[in-house]
């Protein structure tokens, strides 16, 4: 087999997942869509876990070789093997099989101790072969190892004091386990990267699980995969998703009648078809009348950096950056209130939270779309701000949830078997599109604000600043919409 195609762990794992990724991920990488920010952002934080990791073993040697130089990293790696403590980043070589390894520590005995990071706080099921590859390569190159290690974050670590950052689970044993199967594996993977043409693979669940394919828009193209699909049937289990798959049915209208979707997903398709919407007006006029004057429709954009950097804060903690908000006052005029941005590497709670309290003020309701997210915020400040407890605790018992009309009294196929913002607006407020902004979600917001405090560059700082702004703004003008749509279905 060619050194090119060598299998790494990456590309095990995506073998795993589905033959046709690995092999796309290997001869057509082009077909899959840029990195976006969001995306850059996990990686760089899963790099920056990786070298505070290092701290941990003082003394390790960096293999600083480029693995895509694959005879210069192999033979840097045999030699440190001779004679270090510990490595890190060695790349070692074993049949049609490759492993960079994360960290390596040589025992008393002369075995190994092989250690994977991971910016989780968890182990997950794609652990285990992962580290598997790792220990069939690295015994295959001829070093012993003694364990197979997951060197994850610790849920229970808190700012300042991150001494327990990490935790280690022993995932020797399950790791060992598959090692039978991966020798099946391997072959299989051998045989289908040295094919010139594309496997031919199913849409199915196995897309998005363990995680999304970035593949899946090109598959969908070849499928002729219709919108709405199967896909869109709300809370559908998998099996029976795929089952209607293998049979060919990717359309809503080939459905069989008398398949068993659950409540949901049968609701969906009874009014897909009739081409119809199901709305409970007396429960959208009770939800209504029970709003206050001036009604604030608010939200909020939280950071969740993996290794904590504020006080009290653990891996993933949320740090709140931004609000908007508007308000809506009894005679029909909206505001659009200034709302908060931090903007540098300071801490942002007790601004953020000193100006929502200026505000929000005491009086009226407070809307949120999925309020628990929004209450949860303020309850977290709250507990760091306690001078600013008491006024920040009245608040989560203003709120109303705009999410809950469109959970219980307000459905419509034309959501797609999804009830987020992002879904319902299109359909209600069509002139109002997230598409055209330079931060289209939360998870660019998290990368745009990631780079707004990090930059000193005030023209970048301005064009970051304004894109948040915008994006955050919407998400309450588009609360404020939805509000009038219903008031006018209700009135």
């Amino acid at each position: 087999m060619r050194e090119s195609i060598l299998i790494s762990k990456s590309r095990y794992l995506a073998g795993l997942q589905c033959p046709k990724r690995l092999w796309l991920e290997t001869h057509r990488p082009e077909l899959a869509p840029p990195r976006s920010p969001a995306l850059e952002r996990v990686l760089a934080q899963g790099r920056e876990v990786g070298l505070r990791a290092r701290e941990l073993f003082p003394g390790g040697i960096l293999l600083e070789e480029d693995p895509r130089l694959l005879a210069e990293a192999r033979e840097a790696a045999r030699r440190a093997a001779e004679g270090a403590r510990v490595l890190f980043e060695a790349t070692f070589v074993h049949r049609e099989a490759m492993a960079r390894t994360d960290i390596l520590v040589r025992n008393g005995d002369g075995t190994w101790d092989l250690l994977e990071v991971k910016a989780s706080t968890k182990v997950k099921s794609e652990h285990v072969p992962d580290l598997a590859l790792q220990v069939h390569v690295c015994e295959g190159a001829g070093l012993a190892i003694r364990c197979a290690v997951l060197l994850h974050l610790n849920r229970d670590c808190r700012h300042p004091d991150l001494s327990n950052l990490f935790v280690e689970d022993d995932l020797s044993e399950p790791a060992r386990r598959h090692l039978p199967s991966l020798e099946g594996n391997l072959a299989r993977f051998r045989d289908l990267l040295d094919r010139a043409e594309e496997p031919e693979v199913r849409l199915g669940s196995h897309c998005f699980s363990p995680g999304d394919c970035p593949f899946f828009d090109h598959c969908a193209r070849l499928w002729k995969l219709p919108d709405p699909s199967v896909f869109d049937i709300p809370r559908l289990a998998a099996e029976r998703r795929d089952a209607l798959i293998e049979r060919g049915i990717l359309s809503l209208e080939d459905v069989p009648v008398d398949t068993e979707l659950g409540g949901p997903g049968e609701r969906f398709l009874r009014l897909y078809r009739a081409g119809t919407r199901e709305i409970d007006l007396p429960g959208i006029r009770a939800w209504l009348s029970a709003l206050r004057f001036p009604i604030h429709f608010l939200d909020f954009e939280t950071d969740a950096p993996a290794i904590p950097r504020l006080p009290g804060l653990g891996p993933y903690g949320k740090i709140p950056f931004q609000f908007s908000l508007h308000v809506l006052s009894g005679d029909g005029r909206l505001a659009e209130a200034p709302g908060f941005l931090h903007q540098d590497l300071g801490d942002p709670r007790p601004g953020i939270a000193r100006a929502l309290l200026d505000q929000i003020g005491d009086e009226g309701s407070i809307v949120a779309y999925n309020a628990p997210f929004e209450k949860g915020v303020i309850r977290e400040l709250a507990l760091a701000l306690p001078d600013l407890a008491e006024p920040l605790d009245r608040l989560t018992g203003r709120f109303a949830d705009l999410l809950d009309v469109f959970r219980n009294h307000y459905f419509d196929p034309a959501f797609k078997g999804s009830n987020s913002i992002k879904n319902v607006l299109p359909v209600l407020c069509p002139d109002l599109s997230y598409s055209g902004l330079d931060v289209r979600n939360g998870q660019d917001a998290q990368a745009a604000w990631a780079r707004l405090i990090a930059t000193e560059d005030p023209e970048e700082k301005s064009r970051l600043s304004k894109a948040l702004k915008e994006y955050c703004g919407l998400d309450t003008m588009a609360m404020v919409r939805l509000y009038r749509s219903l008031r006018d279905l209700a009135d």
